[in-house]
């Protein structure tokens, strides 16, 4: 990976303590940095990728991002954490810093591979080409509590000439006092009993709302990879398409802390995570 070199990353230097650490304990907190970057290219692709409603137009991409990074949480470099975060909002197992990672997201389109492009030129949004390739980042830090924090991503893209953009939603959630990042494996004994449950809640779901089950529902309902813990209860979203149409937008389904424990499907660490 090249030195990253360009100045449209910016780092506030100067770090954010959100904990109430005093003075006596310097290593209790949460320090955050603020990270962003807007960068156009103008791109030649494949022939392949292009699309006949834009037979006469030029391709250009255009890739943004806005990232609170952990930097560090209570005196440790959350390593573990960093790397949950590149891989979930740029799909980076490779670079191991977030300069990195955000130079070689500038590069990529929605949907592209480096064999699909044949040249890259960079450029600003005056002289964009109309025919764009859209891809926009945005990373928070939407809970922060003494046992962990949550992360959300929001990613939102756009390839010229498609019929709507895309957008979806995920986090990532940190125990602090474990200090590792919560996975399903880690809460979870029994994933077909989750998935069970979770169509169960689902069925409830629609029956308050008066939808025929039957008529709505997919196959075979499936586990959510986007979680996030409210408290006791743990929330799955769903991604457009997931479980519904585009135009129904992101589902969400909620278990509480009773039923995930009545169903039997809690880990000893989920019980002492979400008391």
């Amino acid at each position: 990976m090249k030195k990253f070199k360009s100045l449209s990353i910016i780092i506030i230097a100067t770090m954010s303590m959100i904990s109430c650490a005093t003075e006596k304990t310097p290593n209790k907190g949460v320090y955050l940095e603020d990270a962003s970057i807007d960068k156009y290219y103008n791109v030649e692709i494949t022939d392949s990728l292009k699309s006949p409603m834009l037979e006469n137009e030029g391709y250009s991409l255009h890739n943004s991002a806005k990232v609170i990074w952990p930097a560090s949480i209570d005196g440790t470099v959350p390593t573990d954490l960093q790397r949950e975060i590149l891989l979930t909002a740029f799909d980076d197992s490779v670079s191991t810093t977030l300069n990195e990672a955000l130079e070689s997201f500038s590069k990529t389109g929605y949907g592209l591979k480096k064999e699909d492009i044949k040249k890259l030129t960079e450029t600003d949004s005056a002289k964009a080409n109309a025919g764009e390739i859209m891809q926009s980042v945005s990373v928070e830090m939407t809970r922060a509590n003494d046992k962990m924090l949550v992360f959300s991503i929001f990613i939102q893209n756009n390839f010229a000439g498609a019929a709507h953009g895309m957008y979806s939603a995920w986090f990532v959630t940190y125990d602090r006092i474990g200090k590792n990042v919560v996975t399903l494996d880690k809460l979870f004994t029994d994933k077909e009993k989750l998935r069970k449950l979770l169509e169960s809640q689902r069925r409830k779901d629609l029956k308050e709302q008066g939808i025929d089950y039957d008529d709505y529902m997919i196959d075979k309902f499936p586990i959510s990879e986007s979680f996030c813990i409210e408290g006791s209860n743990i929330s799955f979203t769903y991604q457009p398409y997931d479980i519904a149409s585009y135009a129904e937008g992101m589902q969400t389904v909620s278990l509480s802390y009773y039923d995930m424990n009545q169903a039997g499907i809690l880990t000893p660490y989920a019980k002492k995570l979400l008391e």
